[in-house]
């Protein structure tokens, strides 16, 4: 059974990405059940977790995981890049000094990362000064389109773009770079599912760098096919909770 978050009147998917799970399980001939966070959330599943796919957003899944003792689930690396853990109170002082930085924070998912340039962001204006983030270097050319690759068992299973321009793709060599020098790399270290976010730069041969590593369990699909997706996601799961 696979077990997909919904609105609270049981009646929809909670957003499109538990939607493309809905429409993976239906392409997929499985079973699946509509359920709500607040079900989750009191315990009526706790048995039921370990041996069925529990698909829904960040909250729903972290609720999952904590259902069986699992609190902070996520991958070993955010990225290749090097970078240093600070203060968000710190990341607004170096950027109100005029210098940009790009920031992630450490709670998976609380923000989306983004240049801070010394502009006023909403999504900061509510969160602690205190809120550890990863901060790093922006690229020094001008990104042309950002892709996110999805790995599945170690390979590349597809690659979508999710800013930028999309009329840029992958060329063979680049897919080859990223399976021998990221995938292949990471393998003794990594789940075997999981997705890479990288930018396709501005400079003569459309140089690629590694923007973040995402998990799976909780991620968007940007036009991978359902049932693949699906798959993904069950692959990444059961991973987790075994």
């Amino acid at each position: 059974m696979i077990y997909i978050q919904s609105n609270k009147e049981k009646t929809l998917p909670h957003h499109f990405d538990a939607a493309c799970a809905l429409y993976g399980a239906i392409d997929s001939a499985c079973d699946y059940k509509l359920v709500t966070f607040e079900e989750v959330a009191s315990g009526k599943f706790d048995t039921l977790i370990k041996k069925n796919l529990f698909v829904g957003s960040v909250e729903f899944m972290r609720e999952v995981f904590k259902r069986i003792g699992l609190n902070d689930v996520r991958l070993p690396q955010n990225s290749n890049r090097e970078s240093e853990i600070i203060t968000l109170e710190e990341a607004l002082l170096r950027s109100s000094s005029g210098k940009r930085i790009f920031i992630k924070p450490v709670e998976i998912k609380l923000f989306s990362g983004f240049v801070l340039d010394g502009a006023n962001y909403s999504c900061l204006s509510d969160l602690p000064k205190e809120t550890r983030v990863y901060a790093y270097k922006p690229f020094s050319e001008k990104i042309l389109s950002e892709l996110r690759i999805y790995v599945f068992n170690n390979k590349i299973e597809d690659v979508r773009n999710y800013s930028g321009d999309p009329k840029i793709n992958f060329v063979s060599l680049q897919y080859e770079y990223i399976q021998e020098h990221i995938i292949d790399k990471n393998k003794n270290s990594f789940p075997s599912t999981y997705t890479i976010d990288v930018a396709i730069l501005n400079s003569p041969n459309r140089h690629i760098e590694v923007v973040e590593y995402n998990d799976m369990w909780s991620i968007g699909n940007y036009g991978v096919p359902n049932d693949i997706y699906l798959n993904m996601l069950k692959s990444r799961y059961f991973e987790i909770v075994k």
